[in-house]
């Protein structure tokens, strides 16, 4: 397989030509969480008859704009945004779509859910009961055990699986399977004892490459406190997904309520268009007809410009990673807007982005800083530099700026 090389050129602000005009009012707040975890305002893609028509067997249109953009890196008409492209947009009235196009890196994977969770903390207030649903479609090796398993499964088990899902499991093998969930099988052995059949779970037939990925993306979501449960029932055709699959929601509203569902799809313009994988993490917030109810909204949002944003965040090494979605947090909670180029590990890199777009602070996290839970702050004019504790660090902003 062909290593695919997007763009050597990447940086977290895009365009500012793409404003925010389309962003709909119900869904000004929503943006502006985004704004802060590096998404930026584009348009709805168009997309053509062929490519609605090429996901009618998959029934499932939402994912027919993630189609869309990868075509449009395929056939290099994707301008205007360097990689990886943090993008956001309103479908209509009821939903909301981003996407992170571009890149493998799992702390991205990390990023969508963490935007998805603030999201609904947003919507219905920190003492809610959200949760993360989370799952990960495996490799080709992987899928492939497990798929021969489910079958080997209701065709043994036919007698004692409810009608209705045993009907679905001949037309939608993946379905039928997530119709299991709350469903006890029992069956009865030959002394007329009842027995619970064990359902196979996907995570048991990942190879150890998608196993070691999928730990890696739950120790980030881990670093951060969020309320997490892996859903072995959350699973979808391999051909539309390949990594994390996930689904936010307020367990104490009703189904009617605000969900953020998304994944990542990188296989999809393989398996349907033929061509090359596309790094893409497509998310969609459902349910927003109604926010209002729910919340006051904003009365105006405006794009962010480069010198609205004072710092760059950048980090080195494992430890580092793993508390930089703690420190992205609270940035977020205080409202404090920064850059990051998290695409790149090595620090040189990163401080040649920091310093082309001419931030007054860098806000850096090392191996050291984070043994130490804390953050280096780096004036960038003079080159000062104070190690603050990452329980300091908001109110120690908050003075300087």
């Amino acid at each position: 397989m062909k290593k695919i090389i997007i763009s050597k050129k990447t940086v977290t602000v895009i365009s500012k030509k793409t404003g925010v005009e389309g962003v709909l009012p119900n869904h000004y707040r929503i943006f502006k969480i985004l704004q802060h975890f590096g998404f930026r305002h584009t348009l709805k893609p168009d997309y053509s008859s062929l490519e609605k028509k090429l996901f009618t067997k998959y029934d499932c249109e939402h994912l027919i704009d993630t189609l869309a953009f990868q075509k449009k890196i395929i056939d290099k008409k994707f301008e205007g945004f360097p990689f990886p492209a943090n993008i956001a947009y309103s479908n209509d009235e009821n939903h909301f779509s981003y996407h992170i196009i571009g890149t493998k890196k799992n702390i991205y994977d990390a990023i969508t859910m963490q935007t998805g969770y603030s999201i609904l903390e947003e919507i219905y207030g920190k003492k809610a009961n959200i949760v993360i649903d989370v799952n990960f479609i495996g490799d080709k090796e992987s899928v492939q055990k497990f798929v021969k398993e489910l079958h080997h499964f209701f065709k043994k088990n036919q007698k004692f699986i409810p009608k209705n899902i045993l009907a679905t499991s001949k037309k939608n093998l993946y379905t039928a399977f997530s119709d299991l969930e709350n469903i006890e099988i029992v069956s009865q052995n030959k002394k007329g004892e009842k027995e619970v059949i064990s359902i196979p779970n996907p995570i048991d037939y990942l190879s150890e490459a998608s196993r070691l990925e999928f730990k890696d993306i739950l120790e980030y979501i881990e670093n951060i406190d969020l309320n997490f449960r892996i859903n072995p029932f959350l699973f979808n055709s391999s051909d539309l997904y390949a990594g994390i699959i996930f689904k936010v929601q307020n367990l104490s509203e009703e189904k009617s309520s605000v969900v953020v569902t998304g994944g990542r799809h990188d296989i999809i313009s393989k398996k349907i268009l033929g061509k090359k994988e596309i790094p893409v993490l497509s998310v969609r917030v459902d349910g927003l007809k109604n926010i209002s109810k729910l919340l006051k909204p904003l009365p105006s949002i405006k794009s962010i410009e480069d010198s609205d944003v004072k710092f760059f965040y950048a980090q080195f090494g494992n430890e580092a990673r793993f508390k930089t979605l703690r420190v992205l947090d609270m940035l977020h909670h205080a409202n404090i807007l920064i850059h990051h180029d998290l695409s790149k590990d090595k620090i040189s890199l990163q401080l040649q982005h920091a310093e082309k777009l001419n931030v007054p602070y860098l806000l850096l996290v090392g191996h050291r800083e984070a043994l130490q839970n804390s953050v280096m702050v780096r004036n960038m004019k003079n080159l000062s530099q104070e190690s603050i504790e990452l329980h300091n660090l908001i109110e120690y902003i908050k003075k300087i700026l």
